[in-house]
C-alpha cells in the first residue's frame, strides 16, 4: 500500500479524464445538471479538479486496472459531496444577494410620477386654504407618519381633540373634492 501522495501529472490527468469522465457526467445527471444548464461547464470543471485530487490522495494506483472500481465508487462519492457542497454556497450566496442594501433601495425611482406627486402637492395647498392652523398642524403631523398617539403628545393634546379635528379634516376634504 502507497502512503505517499502521489502527484497528478499532465499525462495521468489526460488518463483520468478519458477513463473516468463517465463517473463526472454520472454525478452531474445525479444533480440535475445537463449541458443545456448555465453552469454545466462550471460543475464540469468541479468535477474534473475533484477527480485529480482523489487521484491524489487515493491509497490505491487509480491507473492500474485492478483498482479502479475502487477508484470509481471512492471518486463518485467525493465529486457528489463536492457537488452539492457547491449547490449549497451558490443558494447561500443568492439569497444573501436577494436583499437589497439600503444604499440600493434609496435609488429605486418612485412609483409616483413626477406628474402626480405635483398634482398632489397642488392638491394639497389648496385644501391646505381650506383648513384652520390646527388642522393643518395636524394635517402634517399625520403625513409625516405619526399616529394619533404620536400628535397627541407632539401637540400637548387629548386623544379625543385630535380625533375631532381629524373628523373635521374628513369633512371639508368631502366637500372640498366634490366642489
Amino acid at each position: 500500500m502507497n502512503t505517499k501522495k502521489r502527484i497528478c501529472t499532465d499525462e495521468a490527468a489526460t488518463l483520468l479524464s478519458e477513463l473516468y469522465a463517465g463517473v463526472i457526467h454520472h454525478c452531474l445527471n445525479k444533480i440535475n445538471r445537463y449541458p443545456d444548464h448555465n453552469d454545466y461547464d462550471d460543475f464540469y470543471q468541479l468535477g474534473l479538479i475533484t477527480l485529480f485530487d482523489t487521484y491524489e490522495t487515493c491509497l490505491k494506483d487509480a491507473l492500474a486496472s485492478e483498482n479502479s472500481f475502487l477508484f470509481v465508487s471512492y471518486a463518485k462519492q467525493k465529486i457528489h459531496w463536492i457537488f452539492l457542497d457547491q449547490i449549497r454556497k451558490d443558494q447561500k450566496k443568492t439569497s444573501r444577494e436577494a436583499y437589497l442594501s439600503e444604499a440600493e433601495l434609496e435609488e429605486i425611482p418612485n412609483a409616483v410620477s413626477f406628474e402626480d406627486q405635483l398634482e398632489q402637492e397642488d392638491l394639497l395647498q389648496r385644501l391646505s386654504a381650506c383648513l384652520t392652523a390646527e388642522e393643518n398642524a395636524y394635517l402634517r403631523d399625520a403625513l409625516d407618519g405619526l399616529n394619533i398617539t404620536e400628535i397627541a403628545k407632539k401637540q400637548k393634546l387629548s386623544r379625543k381633540t385630535i380625533y375631532k379635528r381629524r373628523r373635521h379634516i374628513q369633512t371639508k376634504v368631502r366637500t372640498f373634492l366634490k366642489g
